[in-house]
């Protein structure tokens, strides 16, 4: 439980006044609003569309739930949506299957900004002795990341066979091969400890897709 969820479940009880009660209230009404609605609104309501369906060299993906990042939970970051074989749960989405993360930035990005968080957050979900072992696979991929601007949006895709491709506006950068690899950097995203909690939610629940 977080800690303004705390504080509303103990100040709604509370035997304060009636006034008291009642801004209690509206700000838990408030928070509860500004939470639960910013992911699933977010890419509809700003005109940001990401494709139901997509085909990468002959697998059919489909969009399965839109997350946004944000910064000190008030600076819009990136919007990532989810793409995997519509059959696939999300609890299988880090195993041997093609898969797709499309990112759409609020912000202008350097390089440096995914190519120094990556091995801290591979580790955080496989541990660090398997993140050192796939240090030449996560330096390889790094090589591959440019500047962003705001507006602009990178793709993650996963093949079977293939390894992880890493695109610039439709642009393909290069990839990098090997399934173990593969499932290490997505779980920054996909894993038990993401780099945004509330992000992979956003993407883990089909209510946030853009229709």
């Amino acid at each position: 439980m977080s800690s303004i969820q705390e504080y509303c479940l103990i100040n709604l009880f509370f035997p304060f006044t009636i006034m008291k009660r009642l801004s209690v209230v509206f700000f838990c009404l408030f928070i509860f609003v500004f939470i639960f609605t910013d992911n699933s609104i977010a890419a509809a309501s700003m005109g940001i569309e990401f494709k139901d369906e997509i085909t990468v060299d002959g697998h059919s993906l489909s969009l399965h739930g839109i997350g946004l990042l944000k910064w000190k939970y008030l600076v819009k970051v990136y919007l990532v949506g989810l793409y995997k074989p519509e059959q696939v749960t999300v609890d299988r989405v880090l195993g041997d299957i093609p898969k797709r993360l499309e990112y759409y930035f609020f912000v202008d990005m350097k390089a440096s900004d995914f190519q120094d968080t990556g091995f801290q957050l591979m580790a955080r979900n496989v541990g660090e002795e398997k993140a050192k072992r796939l240090t030449e696979e996560l330096k390889a991929l790094n090589k591959l990341y440019k500047d962003v601007k705001a507006g602009q949006r990178y793709t993650l895709t996963y093949l079977p066979g293939r390894g992880v491709e890493m695109a610039l506006d439709g642009k393909v950068l290069g990839s990098v091969q090997g399934a173990e690899f593969a499932a290490a950097y997505f779980s920054i995203w996909l894993g038990p400890d993401p780099v945004s909690k509330s992000l992979q939610e956003g993407m883990f629940d089909t209510a946030t897709r853009s229709e």
